[in-house]
């Protein structure tokens, strides 16, 4: 399973179409529930029937956790994080292989704010567990010599007639996908799902969202982002903004549930990979809009680094210009907001 806070900032506001309007709809509604990488997941298809079962959606969901879980032993990522580790080759189009790719994509437009490699600082840290520590700058010195995805010192990989030669070159590098695995994880369900014949379909894991087509009564999707709370619950949220979309992935990540306090100090979860520090910002949360949920997810983790300025900044370039944001911030005591949504 996947360990990550989703904090589960979206909702599904159901809004079914009665009567008259609904009797006409073309196709009926299907839902599946069940539970995946430590949380919970939601498929809706709005169809004429259903051309795929709960086993076979749990079926993936078990193979990509064997593949990118670190809470699983017998799992590649653990197997790759062992100190004894040094080499593979697997196919590219594995689920390690593409999220290896996928995340350096990442890397590279984050300029390394967005680095799967921050696993020995996060362990460090211990945040969400029962050894949280504000460690010292020595240690934190000590475990940056083992971070960095693109340093060649550590790790490399390359691509050649459909496999990926993988070398581990530092044993204490340590890999954990745990920002972006799950909003991928919705992508390989979307393409199941349309590859069985489905054109509408919702799908929600652990507060990761991804749409296509129209729901019944061919509307398109009301979705709930949170209001930042620390007495949210699973079942009970304040809905901040409701948008209206289709054909999108949505994400969102924040800093007001896993955090740990000492000496009045206020620690959050999100960590910079370059300083092996939190980023002091007043930005509590960012839902990103994208065509991936695997890189809506990476990018809401990158925003949350560095803060409301530096993501704004950033949806204005031409890196940003196929996003739509929005960010929570606080400003004097209130929660203000900010939108590139129409």
């Amino acid at each position: 399973m996947f360990s990550k806070i989703n904090f589960v900032a979206l909702i599904l506001l159901f809004c079914f179409c009665c009567g008259e309007d609904f009797e006409r709809a073309p196709f009926s509604m299907y839902k599946l529930r069940g539970r995946a990488q430590g949380t919970t997941y939601t498929i809706q298809v709005y169809d004429s029937e259903l051309n795929f079962n709960q086993k076979e959606i749990d079926s993936i969901l078990f193979d990509f956790d064997m593949a990118l879980s670190s809470y699983r032993e017998g799992s590649l990522v653990s197997r790759f994080n062992a100190l004894n580790f040094t080499d593979t080759s697997i196919l590219s189009k594995s689920y390690f292989g593409q999220i290896l790719l996928l995340s350096d994509s990442i890397y590279g437009l984050s300029e390394g704010y967005f680095d799967p490699s921050v696993k020995p600082v996060m362990d460090l840290w211990g945040i969400g567990t029962d050894n949280e520590i504000v460690p010292t700058d020595s240690g934190i010195k000590t475990v940056l010599q083992s971070v960095g995805y693109r340093d060649t010192t550590h790790f490399k990989f390359r691509t050649l007639d459909g496999r990926m030669d993988i070398s581990k070159l530092n044993s204490n590098f340590q890999l954990d996908f745990n920002a972006i695995a799950q909003g991928y994880s919705v992508d390989v369900l979307m393409g199941f799902l349309k590859g069985r014949g489905h054109e509408n379909i919702y799908i929600e894991l652990g507060g990761e969202i991804r749409l296509s087509g129209l729901k019944a009564g061919e509307k398109m999707w009301n979705i709930g982002i949170e209001k930042p709370s620390e007495t949210n619950t699973e079942n009970s949220q304040v809905v901040q903004k409701i948008i209206t979309v289709s054909n999108c992935a949505i994400a969102t990540s924040g800093n007001y549930r896993k955090y740990f306090e000492e000496n009045g100090q206020r620690y959050a979860h999100t960590i910079n990979p370059k300083t092996g520090k939190q980023n002091r910002h007043n930005l509590l949360s960012a839902t990103v809009i994208s065509s991936s949920c695997g890189r809506a997810d990476a990018m809401a983790t990158y925003f949350m680094v560095v803060g409301l300025e530096a993501t704004k900044a950033y949806v204005d370039s031409d890196n940003g210009k196929d996003l739509d944001v929005y960010l929570i911030y606080s400003e004097d005591g209130e929660f203000k907001s900010f939108s590139t949504l129409n």
